[in-house]
């Protein structure tokens, strides 16, 4: 899956583990936005709860910090690196969600 994703979108991508916080990946799928392809990896922990990543090619904008957004229950953290653009959405509080956005990006960058 990510390997097929990783070509679509022209980047390397790796699926990051979130076993240590209780999510296991369950699936992905290949999206469009208005700028082209963008991927989606689906995490679920034991209570059904689900959380996304969403990555795609970001322009030659610098990288950007942690950034948070909210729309209802559901809220993002998101941020640029090494050319691709993250975002982590769940509906979690926003302590948890920002602990596995930490996480993500610490997988991303071992």
């Amino acid at each position: 899956l990510v390997g097929w994703l990783s070509k679509r979108l022209g980047k390397p991508l790796q699926a990051p583990r979130l076993a240590d916080k209780g999510y296991d990946l369950v699936g992905g799928r290949l999206l469009s936005d208005a700028r082209g392809p963008a991927a989606q990896l689906m995490y679920q922990d034991a209570a059904g709860r689900r959380i996304t990543l969403y990555i795609r090619p970001a322009s030659d904008a610098p990288d950007t910090s942690f950034r948070f957004a909210q729309d209802g229950n559901v809220q993002a953290f998101y941020w640029r690196d090494n050319g691709l653009a993250w975002a982590v959405t769940g509906d979690l509080d926003r302590v948890t969600l920002s602990a596995i956005a930490e996480e993500v990006y610490g997988a991303l960058n071992s």
